[in-house]
């Protein structure tokens, strides 16, 4: 496993916290899209092969799978998709359910989990409600949310990992959130590149959801293109067109 700076290691919240965090998320959720049949089929343009009812399958799947310990292959495609496929016969108030009724077990799964895996299942939630709110064209509060702080954790320990495997410039991310915080190895600070971004577009643009053409277009100081290898993983990996939110 990669090595964790101390900078990025003191953003990694308790469990107590990552609970509460994913509850709140849970809860938006359920009042956002609760009883809106008409919008269960429209189109997700975050996660274009999804609709907001898959998007919502996604998230009771997932709590469930985590209560249950099914966590081998988490993230990958057939993960997923083994999710939509069990719930493919459920409407979005049937899902809503399931992911309520899930909630709590995961809450106590999260506090005891490893801070890590705990911040990966808010990052989570909180980047597919956002899709959600951006297929339904209500952005919620993207300023101010308790959220953030715990899916920061897991955001800055992936940045911190990625640019010392990739050995790219280290970067000094600003977020009214977290502050500012060094990722990479302090010996390359004759390469620093800088950063600072809202909690919001930091989630979006260090989570998946900006094109590379919108990640270079962000107000760095520095050469951003030497970054952009830390953005070309599995987890992060930037769609083909821009996302307009």
């Amino acid at each position: 496993m990669d090595a964790v700076s101390p900078d990025t290691d003191y953003q990694l919240r308790p469990g107590a916290d990552a609970a509460a965090a994913y509850r709140t998320v849970q809860r938006r959720v359920d009042v956002l899209v609760r009883g809106r049949t008409d919008v269960a089929d429209r189109n997700v343009p975050a996660c274009p092969k999804w609709s907001i009812r898959q998007t919502v399958s996604h998230l009771a799947g997932t709590a469930q799978d985590i209560v249950a310990v099914n966590l081998e292959g988490a993230g990958a495609d057939a993960w997923t998709q083994a999710q939509l496929d069990r719930l493919a016969g459920h409407s979005l108030d049937e899902l809503l359910d399931l992911w309520t009724e899930t909630a709590e077990a995961v809450t106590a799964v999260l506090t005891q989990s490893p801070r890590l895996i705990a911040a990966q299942a808010v990052f989570d939630a909180l980047t597919h409600e956002h899709d959600i709110r951006g297929a339904l064209g209500e952005p919620g509060s993207r300023t101010n949310d308790p959220v953030f702080a715990v899916a920061a954790g897991f955001l800055t320990t992936r940045v911190e990992r990625a640019i010392r495997r990739h050995a790219t410039p280290c970067l000094r991310l600003t977020t009214p959130t977290t502050g500012t915080t060094q990722l990479g190895d302090p010996a390359e600070d004759l390469r620093q590149i800088a950063v600072q971004l809202s909690d919001f577009e930091a989630l979006r643009a260090f989570g998946g959801r900006r094109s590379n053409r919108q990640l270079l277009a962000l107000p760095w100081r520095g050469d951003a293109e030497t970054l952009l290898p830390i953005f070309q993983t599995a987890v992060v990996w930037p769609p083909t067109d821009d996302l307009a939110e």
